[in-house]
């Protein structure tokens, strides 16, 4: 939980600092920004474990920033509100809503609380001889060297480590792999699997994807 990383987003300065300040006190990597253009400016170089989001934002609803999270592992949202609320905004649900007037430290509580709940969910690391993936980060690991996967890259690969030597075709590969709401093309699953490939590439470990002629794939040390 110490160095996670904590964007508060509050038009009032003297709160905003507050906030930052006794979230530092606690050991996290805390942050400020004043409208949603300054957040989203922090989060297009970073991504936050949790964000402590005012309601309403003086340039926008706190439901702006959360498309900037698709694609990352996603933050724990407070939402801290003068107004009476079910805890959704927008049409986003927050993991947390507090009422103001609120203690600064009540809210540091609830950031911890949250930490404490996604550390807990957190996937253990998935190994395969010298591979190492790390779900929640999604890095890669072989012999010393690392390389960065995308998420889809990362799950795909997880799928493929919990099932060596078995062939699956690009139907089960969408069936498992995506939500039955999203219609995807077979074809993406080529897409994915080539941008994995090259990733492994890079590890000395492409050989271990490999293509079963008219069947699919199959992840595996065995030669083809």
């Amino acid at each position: 939980m110490h160095g996670s990383k904590v964007l508060v987003v509050d038009a009032d300065r003297t709160l905003r600092d507050a906030l930052v300040t006794c979230l530092r006190f606690v050991g996290l990597e805390a942050h400020g920004a004043e409208n949603t253009v300054a957040a989203r400016s922090w989060l297009n170089g970073a991504a936050a474990d949790v964000m402590v989001l005012a309601d309403p934002l003086p340039d926008g609803a706190p439901s702006d920033l959360f498309a900037l999270e698709r694609g990352r592992t996603r933050a724990a949202v407070v939402v801290v509100t003068h107004g009476a609320t079910t805890g959704r905004t927008s049409n986003y649900r927050a993991d947390a809503t507090l009422l103001r007037p609120v203690s600064v430290g009540r809210v540091v509580e609830q950031v911890e609380s949250l930490l404490r709940t996604r550390e807990s969910h957190q996937p253990a690391p998935c190994d395969f001889g010298r591979l190492s993936l790390d779900p929640s980060s999604a890095r890669l690991e072989h012999a010393g060297e690392s390389v960065q996967l995308g998420r889809t890259e990362a799950r795909l690969l997880r799928f493929f480590m919990g099932s060596p030597d078995k062939v699956f075709s690009r139907t089960q590969l969408l069936e498992r792999l995506w939500p039955a709401s999203v219609r995807v093309e077979e074809r993406t699953v080529d897409v994915h699997i080539r941008r994995l490939r090259q990733a492994l590439e890079g590890l000395g470990c492409a050989a271990y994807v490999q293509t079963v002629r008219g069947s699919g794939y199959r992840f595996s040390a065995l030669p083809q």
